[in-house]
């Protein structure tokens, strides 16, 4: 098993979320949404290695507003695997990731909301990452003072 020496714990599935990442926009959004599942804290999903890489290539390739195909509003999916990936990666950097990618991902709204496309969806959307934010910023609080208390001892 090739991936096992890369540290990736599952390539088989790895490799068929990479294959649904280069797909449509539907399988692009199973892709985040099996990515955002495994980054539970249940799940230990720090075998895989790359979802950081495919979920930045999906948010890439849609500009950081991956859109719901029924709403046209942000795909939630493309939120909860940033956010996900970022709390439960088991990194600071993961963190520092997080922020940037949902930070982007304001950005895109903001740029979606200015083109005036009629944007019912904005404030819903806007809520959205707000709350993901808070949510990051919260995790980022928590690992800081548990890094605190660490060095202390």
């Amino acid at each position: 098993m090739e991936g096992r020496e890369n540290g990736d714990r599952f390539p088989e599935l790895f490799g068929l979320i990479e294959g649904y990442a280069g797909g449509d926009d539907e399988r692009q959004a199973m892709a985040l949404k099996v990515i955002g599942g495994a980054y539970l804290p249940s799940l230990e999903a720090r075998g895989l290695r790359d979802a950081k890489r495919v979920v930045d290539d999906i948010l890439e390739r849609h500009d950081y507003f991956v859109p719901h195909g029924k709403s046209g509003g942000v795909h939630p999916q493309s939120v909860y695997a940033v956010l996900n990936v970022a709390k439960h990666g088991g990194k600071g950097e993961d963190l520092k990731w997080g922020a940037s990618r949902l930070f982007r991902m304001v950005e895109a709204l903001g740029r979606r909301a200015r083109d005036g496309e009629g944007y019912p969806k904005h404030a819903a959307d806007a809520a959205l990452l707000s709350a993901s934010l808070t949510q990051l910023a919260h995790a980022a609080q928590q690992a800081s003072r548990v890094y605190a208390e660490g060095s202390l001892n």
